[in-house]
């Protein structure tokens, strides 16, 4: 196997862990939304203090919550793996402009966020 084909591979899975984990998160928010009848969702802004301390914790909207920020992330993730295979692979050019790019998506969240 090439080091191109275990490139595709890594980012493959990369991408197939996080869609399923996601898949799995959101299923089980709506699980116990169904099972519980607790409708209930924060009111306001859904910040991080909320996604760490959220009361309750374990409420189908956190889980739910969760599951479309591991949709969210599983992209920034195949960024983040991408850079450990240009470095493996020796091509820094690559590397760099991937790094960038994740620095600037991590800025632009973090900005977001305040």
């Amino acid at each position: 196997m090439t080091s191109v084909e275990k490139m595709e591979v890594l980012i493959s899975n990369v991408l197939k862990v996080g869609v399923i984990l996601s898949a799995v998160l959101i299923l089980l928010g709506l699980t116990i939304l169904v099972a519980t009848g607790d409708t209930s969702y924060p009111q306001g802004v859904m910040d991080i203090d909320w996604l760490i301390w959220g009361d309750p914790f374990f409420s189908p909207s956190h889980i739910i919550f969760l599951g479309f920020l591991t949709l969210i992330a599983t992209p920034v993730m195949r960024i983040a793996a991408s850079i450990v295979v240009y470095l493996k692979m020796n091509d820094r050019s690559f590397a760099t402009i991937t790094a960038l790019v994740l620095i600037i998506l991590i800025v632009s969240f973090t900005l977001g966020i305040g």
